[in-house]
């Protein structure tokens, strides 16, 4: 991966039940599954540094995501280095996937119209499943490329 923009999905697996705070936007209510967070990295150091980060658990959490992201297992990470920014249609198509529920309101959405950018599904996500059904709804939309973080780097 390189330090170029883009979107990502982190699918975040969990196999406990606990209550976390999720800074002023209040307590999630953790429990065994898969979490997908979506994203975007536009800024100094893309995908790359963004990536890095929410790997690297933060000290001193910044967005939504890195409260949640030191309790759980990245389990696999979908991104593409579209240069249209397409976070909000990855959630949109996203939430409309079957058995997807909504765990916090507002997380990870505090600048946009989106409900949430957080989803939660009690088994795994299929990477190839969200990129077919993201190829036919934006068929401009640039490869979707899934795998691990050591995938990445």
């Amino acid at each position: 991966m390189h330090s170029r923009p883009g979107t990502y999905a982190l699918i975040l697996s969990s196999s406990i039940n606990r209550s976390i705070n999720i800074g002023k936007l209040g307590t999630l209510l953790l429990e065994p599954g898969f979490y997908i967070y979506i994203g975007s990295a536009f800024g100094p150091g893309g995908l790359k540094a963004r990536i890095k980060h929410h790997i690297n658990n933060s000290s001193r959490p910044h967005w939504h995501i890195d409260y949640l992201s030191p309790v759980v297992n990245i389990s696999e990470i979908w991104l593409t280095n579209d240069l249209v920014h397409r976070e909000h249609q990855w959630a949109k198509i996203y939430l409309q996937t079957s058995q997807v529920f909504l765990p916090l309101m507002g997380f990870g959405s505090s600048d946009c119209r989106c409900p949430s950018h957080l989803f939660f599904n009690r088994s795994k996500p299929s990477g190839n499943y969200f990129r077919r059904k993201i190829r036919a709804k934006f068929h401009d939309h640039a490869r979707i490329m899934i795998g691990h973080s050591d995938d990445f780097y």
